[in-house]
């Protein structure tokens, strides 16, 4: 879905398909019938947005076969759905977060999502966003390797430039802070990736673990305003339970940063939907009704902050 900010800034709001991933291209589309559709339906919109999850050998086959890549496009375009997100953990099934930052793969895999990310966004969209791993696990991470996983973010900078340069599209790429990771904090993502290209590198903040107390929301927006790094997508969880906070007030303290012009920011706000493991929850039409309803309380609370339905 599309959302207009009084000042003219597009919002962005999808949810993240990785909830029923898909190993290959012919089963992607599949999902794509069996759930977006239906999602999109139900919240009575003529689009909606999706985040994909594409697994390394489906980002391989598009990007070598360029009429497979028109056909998820039209496929896309014919379902009433579109992209402007992609999620780049990488790994088997979503659960696994793939290679770390000091591995070629991992530079390739999202090289190669840059690529597809660029042909998939709909004309009238500049920007692209696609999320990835906090370089790597803290424990497996010896003080050599900052040295190989910079070098590729330096080289990942000049690619992603130059894919603007041929395609007119501007791909961000945002690093997510996660405990026991080498970027913990949005301040560490800062020193060690912002400094490198604040143009094309940036941060993906999650609403659940900036509610829960993993980082204090004040400081790291207040760190990105000052640092100038974009808040290339916004994740977030809307959990009814008591037990986890609820991420409204991240949400709306971040989208108000962004849309005041303290922070810079792509306004892609993604939508996560947990908790499907009970009996109750299983089944298509059941998870067809949580991201409905996921979507339709994020969709309630933008609007609340000022925002309008864009045709």
């Amino acid at each position: 879905m599309r959302l207009l900010h009084d000042d003219g800034t597009l919002v962005h709001l999808a949810y993240n398909a990785g909830v029923h991933p898909a190993e290959d291209l012919e089963n992607l589309i599949a999902h794509l019938t069996r759930y977006a559709v239906p999602v999109r339906r139900k919240l009575g919109v003529d689009r909606l947005g999706v985040g994909l999850w594409l697994a390394p050998a489906v980002a391989d086959h598009l990007v070598s076969d360029r009429i497979e890549l028109v056909r998820l496009r039209r496929s896309l375009e014919e379902r009433g759905l579109e992209c402007v997100s992609l999620n780049g953990t990488g790994g088997r099934n979503q659960e696994v977060p793939g290679p770390d930052w000091a591995k070629p793969e991992r530079y390739r895999y999202t090289m190669s999502l840059a690529k597809i990310l660029a042909f998939l966004l709909p004309d009238d969209v500049q920007s692209g966003s696609i999320s990835t791993i906090p370089i790597g696990w803290r424990r497996d991470w010896p003080a050599d390797l900052h040295a190989i996983a910079s070098r590729r973010l330096e080289r990942l900078s000049r690619e992603l430039r130059g894919l603007y340069s041929v395609t007119g599209k501007i791909v961000r790429v945002g690093f997510e802070p996660w405990p026991g990771c080498v970027l913990e904090t949005t301040e560490q993502a800062l020193e060690r990736v912002c400094d490198i290209d604040s143009d094309h590198l940036g941060v993906c903040l999650d609403a659940c673990h900036l509610s829960c107390g993993a980082e204090e929301p004040d400081a790291a927006l207040r760190g990105l305003a000052l640092a100038g790094a974009p808040v290339v997508k916004l994740s977030h969880v809307h959990n009814h339970s008591q037990e986890i906070p609820s991420t409204q007030p991240v949400i709306a303290d971040t989208l108000t940063a962004i849309l005041s012009g303290a922070v810079n920011g792509t306004a892609h706000v993604e939508v996560e939907a947990h908790d499907l493991t009970s009996p109750k929850a299983k089944g298509p039409a059941a998870l067809v009704a949580k991201l409905a309803d996921e979507l339709d309380w994020t969709r309630r609370n933008l609007t609340a902050l000022g925002l309008k339905l864009a045709a």
